[in-house]
């Protein structure tokens, strides 16, 4: 059986069929890890320290411990003394906000 060589022809399809196969695998590999880097980026949280967006004092009153009594003493009922509490929030760069 006798092999007959290829003609510069046949040669010259074949290396375009492997030229054009080599470009679709490699632009389908970029495609596909662009879609994948846009993914996880939209996913992604941030990684930066969130600042304060507001911070608000709220003052509220609360009765005091009650008044201790001695003999011999009048009786004074206890006060309320104001109690301020710091409310400090964050918004979040999607949008919430969350206070401590």
């Amino acid at each position: 059986m006798r092999t007959y060589p290829r003609t510069p022809q046949q040669r010259d399809r074949r290396f375009a069929r492997v030229r054009t196969m080599t470009q679709t695998v490699l632009i389908g590999s970029g495609v596909a890890s662009g879609a994948f880097v846009a993914y996880a980026a939209s996913t992604a949280k941030p990684l930066v320290a969130q600042r304060p967006a507001t911070t608000s004092s709220t003052t509220t009153t609360q009765p005091s411990s009650a008044a201790t009594q001695t003999p011999g003493t009048v009786y004074t009922p206890p006060t309320t003394a104001p109690v301020t509490t710091t409310t400090t929030c964050y918004t979040t760069p999607s949008g919430s906000t969350v206070c401590y």
